[in-house]
Order: structure tokens, then sequence, then C-alpha cells
């Protein structure tokens, strides 16, 4: 059968042009290319484009494009292509955008293993860390610094763990792959991940200081009525200096491992929030105490104190500045404040328990870090693979095939759901942190043993049993948290890259807290006495 040429009017009062779907012949290298069509691509709007007086034509058994067509290289026609009524563009679709992962569970597990458990001896390290230093000088004489911990902590999830999700979705979908275009976001990112840290560190220790100070005066624990200067500007600059120099250090290595990560084949999804957890913990403990420390014993010489604060927030407009005119992190810096901002004061209020309940039992220090830690490496590495997977098989702000229709099927698709690419996951995470959390606990006690530090009634079967179980608790319910909360924000059309990853590790931390608080108050009610600092 002769060609039959698709009138060009017709096409454009068409919803679709139907493109039969054996081949495609590329004529942009010297001899034609053919490559077998997708026809299970879904339809995005992130396309490049095909008018119709490129001479479209159909015959009874393949689809051909006239010799002046060009498009890029590993381009995929799909079966149904929706036209633009307005300029009668049809869109293409690249082949690495709409296909989901096809990656085998053994994969992930094998990928997310190494990451998980490096990350997580580096929370050992923070809570092992952080056992010791409560002891020091800053940590006795001003507690406020107790509410931070958790707050920049969580700098970690809010910043690095968002950086990661983030720059792994944009590697992922091919729009960061030159030197020009790597340049251009690792410098937008670093900027942007500077001015968040600083405003978040500022507000955290205001909010600190206002707590304690509110707190103490409604206990009548405070003679004077007054806020200590000395301390609080003490604070202050440590808390901002510590947010600064701790983003700087982790988001470079971020940026690093995904580059890297994606040039090996290795899925950045799987390994770069992993890694952040596994140093981001100890590296802001250890510059938070040390840096707090010095400003600690330079306390008479506050005009240092004052100088560090001012010259913090000043480069915070030059690095917005900077921000703003990258594309990059544009539209992060202008819808990315609220989650970053609620979830510092939801980390806070963990910070708030945290304080509370070491005052009784010390040994909270060293598994609040772990317990905290753990669950959201977990649920950052869920939301980075589900935003992904939203990202190449549905437009921003609309429903995706596989997503649950009734609200009552997210806890049924999360970990079971047959529609949910990434349920298999969710199964892996959630199996993942049995043998975790146990393993943590047991390098745990041998370094409080070796230290001669440690708690017998923290050894005992009720304690690791009653420990796991609420460790276990708390991701299960931040994947569940998690699975709603990425589709919520998709139909909202808010990218999760931006926003879900801040929301679930403060949650994250606000549960680890709370149910370690709760687990060592139920032993000590049901008669472990041992527990209670002496």
């Amino acid at each position: 059968m002769s060609d039959i040429k698709v009138n060009q009017n017709e096409t454009k009062s068409e919803s679709i042009a139907i493109v039969p779907t054996l081949n495609i012949i590329s004529e942009t290298c010297g001899t034609p290319d053919f490559k077998p069509v997708d026809s299970s691509a879904c339809l995005l709007s992130e396309v490049n484009l095909l008018k119709p007086s490129d001479a479209l034509t159909k015959t009874s058994s393949q689809s051909s494009l006239d010799s002046n067509i060009k498009y890029d290289e590993n381009v995929d026609m799909m079966p149904l292509m929706p036209i633009d009524p307005n300029n009668g563009e049809i869109r293409m679709l690249a082949e690495s955008v709409h296909k989901l992962s096809d990656e085998h569970w053994y994969t992930i597990a094998l990928q997310v293993l190494f990451p998980f458990f490096m990350a997580g001896f580096g929370m050992v390290g923070a809570g092992v860390f952080l056992d010791k230093v409560t002891h020091w000088p800053l940590y006795v004489n001003i507690k406020a610094i107790f509410t931070l911990i958790p707050a920049l902590l969580g700098l970690k999830g809010n910043l690095e763990m968002t950086l990661a999700s983030r720059f792994s979705t944009q590697v992922n979908l091919g729009k960061i792959k030159d030197k020009p275009t790597i340049l251009s976001a690792v410098l937008g990112n670093f900027a942007l991940t500077q001015a968040q840290a600083i405003v978040v560190g500022f507000l955290a220790s205001v909010g600190a200081i206002s707590l304690k100070y509110f707190t103490e005066k409604m206990q009548n624990i405070s003679n004077t009525g007054e806020i200590d200067l000395a301390n609080s500007l003490v604070l202050i600059a440590g808390c901002m200096s510590t947010a600064s120099f701790a983003s700087l250090i982790l988001a470079g290595l971020m940026m690093f491992i995904i580059i890297l990560s994606k040039r090996i084949n290795i899925n950045p999804d799987n390994v770069a929030t992993p890694i952040a957890a596994s140093l981001g913990d100890l590296v802001t403990l250890v510059i938070l105490s040390y840096l707090c420390s010095f400003l600690f014993e330079i306390k008479p010489q506050l005009w240092i104190h004052s100088v560090v604060i001012v010259i913090f927030l000043i480069l915070i407009p030059i690095f917005i500045y900077y921000s703003y005119n990258n594309e990059f992190v544009k539209d992060v810096l202008k819808n990315g404040w609220t989650p970053i901002l609620l979830a510092m004061i939801i980390s806070s209020t963990g910070g708030f328990i945290m304080g509370y309940a070491i005052s009784y039992f010390d040994d909270i220090a060293a598994f609040q870090p772990v317990i905290n830690g753990v669950g959201g490496n977990l649920v950052a590495i869920y939301a980075s693979r589900l935003s992904t997977a939203l990202h190449r098989t549905s437009e921003q702000g609309s429903v995706p095939f596989w997503a649950p229709k009734k609200w009552f099927q997210y806890p049924l698709h999360t970990f079971s759901g047959k529609a949910n690419p990434e349920s298999k996951t969710a199964v892996i995470l959630a199996v993942m942190a049995v043998p975790g959390h146990l393993l943590f606990y047991f390098v745990i006690t041998r370094v409080k043993i070796y230290n001669n530090t440690m708690n017998l009634a923290t050894m005992t079967p009720s304690f690791i049993v009653f420990y796991t179980s609420v460790a276990i608790l708390q991701v299960v319910l931040l994947l569940l948290i998690c699975y709603w909360l990425v589709h919520l924000t998709w139909r909202k059309n808010m990218n999760p890259d931006n926003v879900c990853i801040p929301y679930l590790t403060a949650i994250g931390d606000l549960l680890g807290t709370a149910f370690l608080a709760v687990c060592f108050y139920a032993l000590y009610f049901a008669g472990e006495e041992r527990l209670k600092t002496s």
C-alpha cells in the first residue's frame, strides 16, 4: 500500500497522532539507525518536540519520518503522542525517562546493604561520642544545647539528604551530564545549602534559647528571670558555624558520590543518602562539640562571637542571590523553605524531649543518634526511589497509573501492592532494619564496656526486646507515612525531592526520640531502677 500523507490541518484537530511501532529511521548519523519502539511508554511533558509539518507518514506496515527530522541520541518514539493544539507539536519522549526501574530485589539489597551498615557505624560513632561529651563543661552549663542536637543532626535530612535525592533524580533523568551542567549544578547547590544551613542554624539556636528560658521560668528554676547573654551568643555563633561547615563538607561529598555512582553504573538513589548519613551525625556532633567548647572557653571576649554571627548573616543574601540565578536550584529556593523550617520545629520538639529525658537517663545519649539515624536513612532511600519513579511515569501534579485509588489502600500498597514499583524496596528496607539495629546495639554495648561506662540495665533481655521493637516500629511507620506523603506532594504539584525528606527525617527524629524515652520510662516504672542516672 502506498504511503498516505497525514494532512497537517487534520492532525491539529486530533488529540493524538498514531504511529505504528516498528522502527524509527534516524538520519542524525551517516547511516540509518534502526531502533525498536517501546510501546509501553508513558506520556510526560518533559519531552522533545516534533512538528507535523515534518512530513509524518503512515504505511500498512510501518511509520517513517521524513529525512529532515532530527532528534537527539537515545530517543524512542512513543506509539501515542499528544499534540499541543496551540502550535501543532507532537511530543517525543526520551527512552531513559519513561521506563520504570527494572532492578531485581537482590540488586537493590546489595547496593543498599554496604552503605546502610557503613552509615550505621557512623551513627554508632556519633552515639558513643555524644555519650562521652555530655559531661563536658559546655553541655553541663548550657542545657539548651540538647534541644539543638536533633535539629542540627536533622540538617543531614533537611539539606544533605534532600540534596542527594534531588541531585540523584536530575542525574538519573539525564539533566546533569556534561561539565558545564555539572559545574552549574554543584555551585548552585553549594550556595543553596549554605543559605539554608545558616538560616536554620540561627533560628534553631534562638528557638532553643527561648524554649529553655520559658521552660525554666514556668518551673521557677531560674532566679534571675533573664537570658544569659554570653551563653546565648556562644550557642548562636557555634550553631551557625556548625551548620555551615558541616553542610559544606557533606554537600560536596554527596554530589561527588552521586556523579561517581552514575559513571560506574550504580543507582545513586541507593547509595547517596546512606553515605550522607554515615558521616553526617558524627561530623556535625564533632564540629558542634569542639567549636562550641572553644567559643565557651573564650566567652569573656564576646566581640568575637558577635563578629562571627554578623559575618554569617551577611553571607545569607549573597548565597540567596546566587541561588536565585541558578537554574538548578531556583525553584527549590522559592519553594523549599517551608518544609525545612517546619522540619526544624519538629526536630526541635524531639530535642526538647531528649533534653528532658537525658536528665533522668543519661544512657539515652548513646542510642539516640542510632535510632533516629537508621529510620531517617531508610526512609530517605524509599522517598528518593519513589520520587524517581514518579518523575519517570507521570507529570508532576497528576495521578500516576500505579497510585492507590483509595486512601485505605496506601498502607497495603506500601509493602505488598503489585502496582507499586517500589513495594519490594519497602520490604527490603524494613527487613534490613532488624539485623541492623541488633548489630548496632551490640557495637554500642561493646564500646561502652570498653570505656567502663556500661549500665547493666541496658543489657537485659527485656531492654533488648523493647528497644528493638520500638526501633522497628519507627521504621515501619516512617515507610507508611513516606508512601502517602510522596504521592500527596506529587498530586499537589510539588517535587517530593524538595519537600518529603525534610518532613520524614524530622518525623523520624521525633518518633525515635519519643519511642526511646518511652522505652526507658516504661522499663524504669516496671522495676528496672538501674536505668535512672545516679
